[in-house]
């Protein structure tokens, strides 16, 4: 039987964890630090009969009986040194001592190097983690190193003493040779026994120790998780710290520009205002004169239809008026998000683009307001006299709506 038939379950060490906390050896696999070695086919008269020392034997010289089974145990375990088991074992974290030819070995250490490259691209506690696995792995390898040396020293008194063992076999087989025969059988069956329940052992073995990954994966994927989250909401924290400067900055270039708009606005409201002012003082002296004659000719109907006709332009004006603030508000909307999207890249341009084109803007204004004066001076003319007639037909239209009324 091989030495590695049990995984390596020799013998466990402590861990410590970046959080403080410590594993425990578990009690089910106490049996892991009995190591096996090959087995003897020999007669059980001459092993009975042996005068060599219990404990300088291999564990199955001793196989008589199930009272003998529970000695050769006994006698595996006083072979090993007891200093070497202190420092092997250590009750906070379960770690085995496996051979280096053993699968179980790259199996175990992959594992504790993937976790902690997992834990590597964490913050600085992933980091203080990834330290001290490090320094456990460090550790862990130097006594997997003694642990070796120790037992290859224990193979190479093993096999000294069984070649003093095999000397005096060979005579006491000399002798003895006739009283083999009748305990073969019984030696057999004891030889199965005993392997039956090795490989009891062996199995509940193995399944604690799944149960042990299990639940080392499982600390481990909590760990990451943790500190997942934690990293998760800095970044939200500061995404939105960010977030918040840039809309501030935002809304300040807004406001300037705002600012600078209303500041040329109000310019050319005043200079419109002056124009307007002017060319309706005129207009109201030429209709002054015409509501003159028009008022001697029909007072009451020009009185009432005006009166009418004053509340439906008012109505008329103020749905136009309505009207034009929602199409402006929605014009400065879009125009608003247009510029917001634009202000990022075309900052500069922007500022340049808004002179220019406030410059232009006033010398078109002017031009426009020139013109617009002299061609409204020429088509006040015509326009009093086409007010006039509209009024005329608007009163006709009106009187006889309320005729048909």
């Amino acid at each position: 039987m091989d030495d590695d038939d049990f995984g390596g379950f020799e013998a466990a060490e402590s861990y410590e964890f970046g959080n403080g906390e410590k594993q425990t050896t578990s009690p089910a696999i106490a049996w892991a630090a009995f190591p096996t070695v090959p087995e003897i086919h020999r007669s059980p008269d001459v092993l009975l009969e042996c005068s060599v020392p219990s404990s300088c034997l291999a564990p199955e010289s001793f196989i008589s009986s199930s009272d003998n089974v529970t000695t050769a145990v006994q006698a595996a375990n006083s072979v090993i040194n007891p200093a070497v088991l202190e420092e092997q074992v250590n009750p906070q974290f379960l770690c085995f001592n496996i051979p280096v030819a053993s699968s179980n070995a790259f199996e175990d250490k992959t594992l504790v190097t993937s976790a902690t490259s997992l834990i590597d691209a964490e913050t600085q506690r992933t980091n203080e983690l990834k330290s001290c696995l490090q320094q456990a792995v460090a550790n862990l390898e130097l006594k997997l190193c003694t642990a070796e040396e120790e037992k290859l020293k224990i193979k190479k008194e093993l096999e000294c003493l069984l070649e003093k063992h095999s000397v005096l076999e060979m005579d006491f087989l000399k002798e003895k040779k006739e009283k083999v025969l009748p305990h073969q059988d019984h030696y057999k069956t004891l030889q199965e026994k005993h392997k039956q329940e090795l490989e009891d052992m062996r199995k509940a073995g193995h399944e604690a120790l799944s149960i042990i990954v299990e639940e080392f994966k499982a600390l481990l994927q909590s760990t990451v998780q943790q500190q997942e989250a934690a990293i998760e909401k800095r970044y939200l924290l500061a995404i939105e710290k960010h977030s918040h400067k840039c809309e501030e900055l935002l809304n300040a270039q807004h406001q300037r520009l705002l600012d600078i708009l209303e500041a040329e606005k109000e310019v050319l409201s005043e200079k419109i205002e002056e124009a307007l002012m002017q060319q309706s003082q005129k207009h109201k002296e030429v209709l002054d004169k015409c509501l003159d004659e028009e008022r001697q000719r029909s007072k009451e109907a020009v009185a009432a239809a005006a009166k009418a006709e004053k509340e439906a332009v008012q109505e008329a004006v103020l749905k136009a008026v309505e009207e034009e603030r929602r199409n402006m508000e929605k014009i400065h909307a879009e125009e608003r998000k247009m510029w917001e999207a634009e202000c990022d890249s075309h900052k500069e341009k922007i500022a340049q683009a808004v002179s220019e084109a406030m410059q232009e803007q006033r010398k078109e204004n002017q031009k426009i307001v020139k013109e617009a004066l002299m061609e409204e001076q020429k088509r006040s003319e015509k326009a009093i006299e086409e007010a006039v007639k509209r009024t005329r037909e608007e009163l006709m239209e009106y009187i006889k709506e309320q005729k048909r009324v």
